[in-house]
């Protein structure tokens, strides 16, 4: 009797986990093999009847987390997050959050690195912990991509590049420069400086070609000199700022347009420190429209980035997605030039 006893126990302390390392295997595969679908996603019959047979044999009974196997929608939203910006990430996540609440979905996140490997993501949705992914970060490697794509996973980018395949939320990106850079050259300025964000970024591809756009429609030359890659980095800015005034290669009279809020508070930070004063001496320009932007002194002449509203609509795309509706590829929001104190703009 107490021999069966401990047989029981024994028997109740087996999870997937424990499944997955006696046989070798995934948790994923096991996984699919108690809900059926192991042959659907290319799991050969031999290993799925292994699996099978040893979980008869030790009577694995699955959990009430298993069980969710057997339903539809376990009601979780995964996110992927790579991207951390002051305030925008922060903004962006209770978008999420919030539209998921409102649809009776939680949310749970796991941080993104492209060194990675696939299965944080792929084991989250193989094993049903998730119903779907909203990643929030520069681009995801293409043999991800092409799984998500072949297998048919519902997953949103959020500041994704269009055209992957993947569905995609942005702002208007290109405009926010190309309208601000625009509205400098008519207030008559006619030398600038980018600080540019992250190459990788599709966000900050698009705001420097925006900026290019406008200096080439007014008939400007940009020397690249003037181009300078600061990395989402408020320090960087600063550093760049400093090292400009020190070979008297960024001259009073100058416009800095900046791809992010931080950039052009860095760039401002700097300035001052040098003695020159935003507007009188520099214009100076960020994107994002933070809160951080309207607080700083002077405040910030930006524009809107509007990471809330991109992840409610990441959200609201993805439950159509669950709910097997059509979806469009890609959806643009729209922000708006906000006017400030750093660069006054007329007309």
């Amino acid at each position: 009797m107490k021999r069966y006893g401990r047989d029981i126990q024994k028997m109740q302390r087996y999870s997937l986990a424990k499944i997955s390392r006696e046989l070798g295997v995934s948790k994923a595969a096991v996984s699919l093999a108690l809900s059926g679908k192991a042959r659907r996603v290319g799991v050969s019959e031999e290993l799925e009847k292994r699996i099978l047979d040893f979980c008869r044999k030790v009577d694995y009974q699955p959990n009430i987390h298993a069980r969710r196997l057997n339903s539809r929608l376990v009601r979780n939203i995964g996110i992927l997050l790579e991207r951390f910006e002051e305030g925008a990430t922060a903004l962006m996540l209770s978008g999420i959050v919030e539209a998921a609440d409102r649809a009776g979905f939680r949310v749970t996140i796991q941080i993104y690195r492209p060194e990675q490997h696939e299965s944080i993501a792929f084991d989250w949705l193989l094993n049903r912990e998730i119903d779907g992914v909203i990643f929030y970060g520069l681009e995801l490697p293409e043999s991800w991509q092409a799984r998500f794509l072949s297998e048919e996973w519902p997953v949103i980018g959020v500041g994704i590049a269009p055209g992957s395949g993947i569905p995609s939320v942005n702002v208007n990106n290109f405009t926010a420069t190309y309208t601000l850079t625009g509205s400098l050259i008519r207030q008559g300025c006619r030398e600038f400086h980018y600080m540019a964000g992250t190459e990788g970024s599709y966000p900050s591809r698009e705001r420097e070609r925006g900026f290019r756009a406008a200096l080439r429609e007014a008939g400007l030359l940009f020397p690249e000199n003037r181009m300078h890659v600061a990395g989402f980095s408020r320090e960087r800015a600063q550093e760049i700022t400093f090292e400009l005034l020190g070979r008297n290669q960024l001259q009073p009279g100058s416009a800095v347009v900046c791809a992010t809020d931080l950039l052009a508070i860095g760039t401002i930070q700097a300035l001052h420190r040098s003695g020159f004063r935003v507007p009188a001496d520099f214009a100076v320009t960020g994107v994002n429209a933070s809160s951080a932007a309207a607080d700083f002194s002077p405040s910030l002449t930006t524009f809107e980035y509007l990471p809330k509203e991109q992840g409610a609509a990441a959200v609201e795309m993805l439950l159509a997605r669950l709910q097997k509706r059509e979806i469009e590829p890609e959806r643009e929001l729209h922000g708006k030039l906000v006017p400030g104190e750093s660069a006054p703009l007329r007309g």
